[in-house]
């Protein structure tokens, strides 16, 4: 399953770093960046590569989880459903009021 998470992880920032390659390289990014997005994107066709090490670094610390058993382990599904409904709440509540 780790496999199968930083597989789709690496294909999703390769896409994303191709994406961003033909973009500024196509001109639709004005040279000089001017808003975050911009940066973001001239960073990423530039410098994409290195991000292809997330997927990487990923799998490496999941497979040290799965061998080390932490104490909050008893309560981890608890709290990330906890998590989960309360942001899920503040979504809703912006959405509506």
């Amino acid at each position: 399953m780790n496999i199968a998470i930083a597989l789709a992880q690496f294909i999703m920032l390769a896409l994303a770093a191709m994406a961003s390659h033909i973009l500024v390289n196509s001109g639709s990014v004005p040279a000089p960046p001017v808003s975050w997005s911009d940066t973001v994107a001239t960073f990423v066709a530039n410098q994409g590569l290195w991000l292809l090490v997330i997927p990487a670094v990923w799998l490496l610390l999941a497979g040290w989880a799965e061998k080390t058993k932490s104490p909050l382990a008893t309560i981890a599904q608890p709290l990330g459903a906890g998590i989960t409904v309360a942001i899920l709440a503040v979504i809703v509540l912006v959405l509506v009021f």
